[in-house]
């Protein structure tokens, strides 16, 4: 999928219908929350390991956005660890669809190369409300240079997650 991710990311935040552009994006609060997530990793359409991963998300909102951070490790001993933003669309009561984007730092230990250590992170996850305190999901992501780098093959992973919040 390369960028498309980064691209509905973007295109949701721009004409977001509870936060429309002209408002800018006004500081207010959000849930605080932490997200474990177990990953399947793919490179070039077969999977190679696994991952865990760990996502904090501040109790804060800039419009429709509420910043987070976020690192995982796999099996191979790969690091990714950045800082960026989720994009909640709520669906119904029970259920959102998130879409979220992190620009972060990558270093690729015994797994595949991915042609640099700078590699930004897209995906989109389907969120199950299962009481006030606690979800889980599950999600796909991709993280590549954006072709800042020369060689640029690109990783995915599918994640499922249980999150707090407080």
């Amino acid at each position: 999928m390369d960028g498309l991710y980064s691209v509905f990311f973007l295109i949701s935040t721009l004409i977001s219908l509870e936060n429309p552009l002209f408002n800018g994006f006004p500081e207010g609060e959000a849930r605080e929350y932490s997200k474990v997530s177990f990953s399947k990793v793919e490179f070039q359409n077969r999977f190679i390991g696994n991952e865990i991963q760990y996502s904090r998300y501040i109790g804060k909102s800039y419009g429709p956005l509420q910043p987070s951070y976020s690192i995982s490790l796999t099996d191979e001993n790969g690091f990714w660890g950045g800082a960026g933003f989720i994009r909640k669309l709520k669906i119904s009561e029970k259920l959102n669809f998130n879409l979220d984007f992190y620009p972060g730092i990558y270093a690729k230990g015994n797994e595949e190369d991915l042609g640099g250590w700078l590699m930004f992170r897209s995906g989109v996850e389907l969120e199950y409300k299962i009481n006030y305190d606690w979800n889980m999901s599950l999600s796909y992501d991709h993280r590549s240079s954006g072709d800042i780098w020369k060689y640029n093959p690109g990783m995915e992973t599918v994640k499922f997650s249980i999150s707090k919040k407080y």
